[in-house]
């Protein structure tokens, strides 16, 4: 018996094609609003598990191999309609592109497809615009990064200029530091994009979150991640806060609505990173969609908009209103590490509640991040950012004593 969510009859006939899936803790939310937009065609490396009831159909294939999954796609599609194609994972970011542009689906224009999974071109155009931005430099060569880092000063930052796996940024304090970043982030790029040097920002991190309204994008949420001193060099976030009234809004809105305009980008769903700095903000990056399903969540929490579901209409060429709220905050923090010592307290799913305001969602298996080890997260909600970081320490400390009492 198929037992999917009930979709929508309001947009074109034809199955959504997702790309990649997570673990149910961080992902179930947004496939269930996805199965409430249309459809579902999983393409994933492994057979669906938890999200089968939720699909529609799935198939397997090598996400690190566009031409197999088109080749998926092309297969499935020659009996059955396709009304549109998303991922959460900015890797797939092209293979998505190449999906939709094969079989004529509603997309972004292929320049801000370029402009923003290329780090260096997107520096390169927020420049022309006269947006501050992080002034990422591109290099092929270690002899081109090392130019770059004398450029730049230290400490910086080095990345795949359009990575396939998440975490691949490495901070780099001096020089001896540089070839082994260079080294890793070689390794997790396209083939053929190279690498990008930008400084290391100080100031307050903040990602500006965007949806459609009349006059255009514009920002509806932010949030702020805490990273990980676990993972250095390697840059991971082990906390993120989302504040519905958030003291940032007015310092990144501008910023982030300009940096959207300058990349061409008009409508859907899209997120900007930010260093809000001594001197104003400056962006990191831009994507044009979004890449964290388990931040949806947050975001529709404390703000009422389901971002989730308008990249779902979006993806199939329609709009979703948004029927804004604000409830005060929500955070997230993950429970990682670098080795294989037990981060949850023993019967961890017999007890989710930690506290009144904290709830625990354990893995059923450990899973890599980056240098870590994820193994569950806790969410907590309160009135601002300041008790719910305060709310994710005290659920964090009873964690740690309900472990060590065991």
């Amino acid at each position: 018996m198929n037992t999917h969510a009930p979709y929508r009859d309001d947009g074109p006939a034809g199955h959504l094609v997702v790309l990649g899936s997570g673990p149910q803790a961080e992902w179930e939310y947004a496939m269930q609003r996805l199965a409430a937009v249309a459809p579902l065609l999983l393409i994933d490396a492994e057979p669906p598990a938890w999200q089968q009831s939720l699909l529609d159909e799935a198939r397997t294939a090598n996400l690190m191999d566009p031409t197999q999954v088109l080749s998926t796609v092309q297969k499935f599609a020659s009996t059955r309609p396709l009304a549109g194609a998303l991922t959460f994972h900015p890797a797939q970011a092209r293979t998505v592109d190449l999906i939709r542009g094969e079989f004529n689906l509603p997309a972004p224009p292929t320049a801000t497809i370029e402009a923003t999974t290329l780090r260096h071109r997107t520096a390169q155009l927020l420049t022309a615009a006269g947006i501050d931005n992080s002034g990422a430099l591109h290099a092929d060569t270690y002899d081109q990064a090392l130019e770059a880092a004398h450029q730049v000063g230290f400490p910086l930052v080095c990345k795949p200029a359009s990575p396939w796996r998440r975490y691949a940024a490495r901070q780099v304090r001096s020089l001896p530091e540089l070839a082994e970043a260079f080294s890793a982030a070689t390794a997790a790029t396209w083939h053929g994009t190279g690498t990008v040097i930008e400084p290391q920002l100080d100031g307050i991190e903040a990602t500006a979150y965007t949806a459609d309204s009349p006059s255009g994008p514009r920002v509806v949420a932010i949030s702020h991640a805490t990273f990980d001193p676990q993972a250095e060099p390697a840059l991971v976030p082990v906390e993120v806060v989302v504040d519905a009234d958030d003291v940032c809004a007015p310092a990144v809105e501008d910023t982030a609505s300009r940096a959207l305009a300058a990349l061409g980008h008009r409508s859907g769903p899209a997120q900007i990173r930010l260093r809000i700095t001594s001197t104003g903000p400056r962006v990191i990056s831009v994507a044009t969609h979004l890449t964290d399903p388990l931040l949806g969540m947050l975001i529709e929490q404390v703000t009422g908009i389901d971002l989730i579901s308008q990249a779902g209409h979006h993806a199939r060429g329609r709009a979703l209103p948004a029927d804004e709220r604000r409830l005060g905050a929500t955070a997230v923090r993950f429970l990682q590490g670098p080795g294989s010592t037990a981060l949850l307290p023993p019967n961890a799913g017999a007890h989710p509640h930690i506290t009144p305001y904290a709830t625990l969602h354990p893995y059923p298996a450990e899973r890599p991040v980056g240098p870590l080890h994820r193994s569950g997260h806790v969410l907590v909600s309160g009135t601002d950012y300041p008790q719910c970081t305060a709310r994710l320490r005290s659920a964090a400390a009873e964690i740690r004593s309900a472990r060590l009492s065991a």
